[in-house]
């Protein structure tokens, strides 16, 4: 595919945040470490704009489930509406858009203005022509062996930076886990980034010419020292697309009556 591309791209990268966790029960304990994962999002969206990204985005499970407040609600909403750029946000396994889903009854007026919700099981094309972007994602409704996270990605489009988000297990071959996302879907893509979610760790799947990697959860779940981090994907024209982790600030983890596992 030629290819004339005139601008950078900067894009933060964050997935598996899950706000509103019950991993550590109710009372006091659980208290402590729900807001250090709100800490911990805040602190994703300080990233994103004190590196002044051009696209922040939210690959799945935002949320640990669809029992959210409407005050956990607001709060994640008015975290992503600070954020100085668009957010492109798909929905993962623990947040999935079936008929419990916390965002079906959310009204276009109460979403931020900056805020791009995909919630379209089929996938959406989102354009950014400012930014030289076109970004595709879907919406998850269930988590099961059928449900093909990159199904339906449309091909590449020359002269623009293309991006998929897709939450779901990397596999090199068929396999009967929910959610597949092979190595053969990801080189045939011909895309220039994939961000994947759903597992909680880095990792780096990229194939072919196209990078495809999992940022990890930027807050303390289960990731121990492998969580607190987001990924910062650098486009640059004529140039290999360039992944640098970047840590989501130093003191998340150093919550007092908290021992990570």
């Amino acid at each position: 595919m030629a290819r004339t591309l005139s601008r950078r791209l900067k894009l933060i990268h964050t997935s598996d945040v899950h706000l509103e966790s019950d991993t550590f029960g109710s009372g006091p304990r659980g208290d402590i470490f729900r807001d250090s994962v709100r800490r911990a999002f805040a602190g994703v969206i300080d990233v994103a704009n004190g590196n002044r990204a051009d696209l922040l985005l939210i690959v799945g499970d935002l949320f640990d489930s669809s029992r959210v407040s409407t005050e956990a609600l607001d709060f994640a909403m008015n975290q992503i509406a600070r954020a100085d750029m668009p957010v492109v946000m798909i929905p993962g396994n623990h947040d999935a858009h079936d008929e419990r889903s916390i965002y079906a009854g959310l009204s276009p007026a109460a979403l931020p203005r900056n805020l791009h919700l995909i919630l379209d099981p089929e996938g959406v094309v989102l354009e950014f022509p400012e930014l030289a972007a076109r970004v595709w994602g879907r919406a998850m409704v269930e988590h099961s062996p059928e449900y093909r996270p990159l199904s339906g990605l449309p091909e590449p489009v020359p002269d623009v930076w293309n991006i998929g988000l897709a939450h779901g297990f990397f596999t090199e071959s068929e396999t009967n886990r929910s959610s597949p996302i092979t190595s053969a879907e990801i080189e045939a893509s011909g895309y220039d980034y994939i961000a994947l979610g759903h597992i909680h760790v880095f990792g780096d799947v990229s194939q072919g010419g196209t990078r495809a990697f999992y940022c990890g959860t930027p807050a303390p779940l289960y990731a121990s020292t492998e969580a607190g981090w987001v990924l910062q994907i650098s486009c640059v024209p004529g140039e290999s697309v360039h992944v640098e982790r970047l840590m989501v600030g130093g003191s998340i983890f150093a919550v007092e009556g908290l021992d990570v596992p």
